[in-house]
């Protein structure tokens, strides 16, 4: 399949985009450019005059089916939420559930410009269906949680011990471990995790120092601070992506970072919650950590929007520090951008000759966004997901002219819809 975008807006100025095979074969500059007689004729043309070309976003994470519980037990405190409202719903979803959910997740991520998301979630072949249905690219974490029952942490572990012999895999929705928390799984389940990702080379998903009260419960169960459990365990290395981290100290930050582990922010997930803390991304910076950017569920967020993302860290971290120059837009657009994108192995992550077509198309031609005197700079503060016009995954136009080409946007809101209320009926 092969594309030509004719006159996006590039760095500022109009630019013609050559997609070919899943990639961007060439770039040339102005509307109408000479692509040679070797070109030959393109299988479709997108109009992309007064359209900004930007790479796509990747949401490194969140529980995408988790849209079933959008607005269900707001502004509750996170362990009462959970508690009382999230795990008793979740009980009840059926693998076809899942399905339903995600594909709405998908659409909204589709929407709102995300190509790629690294997901936690039970029902794990619900979720490559949808990712596969839908187009786009996902790492699908195989959930183990310890809620009590040996049984169902058994019946999860052979899950793992059946799916992990094949690594990550190479299509569109890859694997991961997806370990819940230090709080959720045990010191000798979190042991047998690490040992299975360093023998098969897959990565590790976990939720990490999100919680004062889950850092004070590991020094009194452990005798440590979380990071350094994981790394007592064997958890901590480059096959570590850990969310959240608020609670990171700077010994912690610098044990992550010599281990070559990633940590992702959610800040506007944090916020809601309440869970308190900034994180520290300065202080991650100066020790070399890899930082990213998630939006987390949106039940606890309550969208899966990432430039409300991408312009909250920014904010937050210049108020943390009291220095506007701290995260600024350029580098914060990378953390949704580039930073995943090499993390996870999809190239740059820029919009450049020979990178995997994945790109959006943005208008910034609205009252909210002009004048543009910055391109990155109006992304950034000035826009959100409703900007969008064309997201493309992997040379696959999955929306254009806002038009959304891989589902009935309807019917998967309806069948959405008909679940999370019959999930939450109590």
């Amino acid at each position: 399949m092969s594309i030509l975008i004719e006159g996006a807006i590039l760095k500022g100025e109009p630019h013609s985009l050559w997609l070919e095979g899943g990639r961007i074969r060439a770039i040339r500059a102005g509307t109408d450019p000479d692509w040679g007689e070797s070109a030959g004729t393109p299988d479709r043309v997108l109009d992309g005059r007064g359209l900004h070309a930007f790479p796509s976003l990747r949401n490194s994470h969140t529980h995408v089916a988790m849209v079933l519980f959008r607005g269900y037990g707001d502004d509750m405190p996170l362990m009462k939420w959970l508690e009382t409202r999230i795990w008793p719903a979740e009980g009840r979803l059926t693998a076809e559930d899942v399905y339903d959910g995600a594909r709405l997740g998908i659409l909204e991520m589709i929407r709102s410009g995300t190509s790629f998301f690294n997901e936690m979630y039970w029902h794990r072949p619900a979720l490559v269906r949808a990712v596969e249905d839908m187009g786009v690219r996902a790492m699908l974490g195989v959930n183990l949680i310890d809620l009590g029952d040996p049984a169902t942490l058994e019946a999860q572990k052979d899950e793992i011990r059946e799916l992990v012999p094949g690594g990550e895999g190479t299509g569109r929705a890859r694997l991961a471990l997806a370990p819940h928390s230090v709080y959720t799984v045990g010191p000798k389940e979190l042991e047998w995790v690490g040992e299975l990702a360093r023998e098969h080379d897959v990565r590790i998903h976990i939720h990490l120092s999100e919680t004062a009260g889950e850092v004070e419960r590991c020094v009194e169960e452990h005798g440590c601070r979380p990071a350094e459990h994981l790394r007592r365990l064997g958890l901590v290395g480059p096959h570590l992506i850990a969310a959240h981290g608020q609670y990171l100290d700077e010994a912690e930050l610098a044990l992550l970072a010599e281990g070559g582990a990633t940590v992702v922010t959610n800040p506007l997930a944090n916020l809601k919650l309440a869970t308190g803390g900034i994180f520290p991304y300065a202080a991650a910076r100066r020790a070399g950590l890899r930082v990213c950017l998630g939006t987390d569920g949106a039940s606890s967020n309550n969208n899966l929007d990432l430039f409300e993302e991408i312009k909250m860290v920014a904010l937050l971290q210049k108020h943390r520090e009291a220095d506007a120059t701290v995260l600024p837009a350029d580098e914060a657009l990378g953390l949704a951008t580039t930073v995943p994108a090499r993390l996870f192995g999809q190239g740059s992550g820029e919009v450049a000759e020979g990178e995997p077509a994945d790109l959006v198309l943005v208008d910034l031609s609205g009252p909210a966004t002009q004048p543009v005197h910055d391109p990155v700079s109006a992304l950034v503060y000035a826009a959100n997901g409703s900007c969008v016009r064309t997201t493309i995954c992997d040379g696959q136009v999955l929306m254009h002219e806002g038009v959304v080409e891989v589902c009935d946007e309807d019917e998967v809101v309806a069948r959405a819809v008909e679940v999370a209320r019959r999930v939450t009926a109590e």
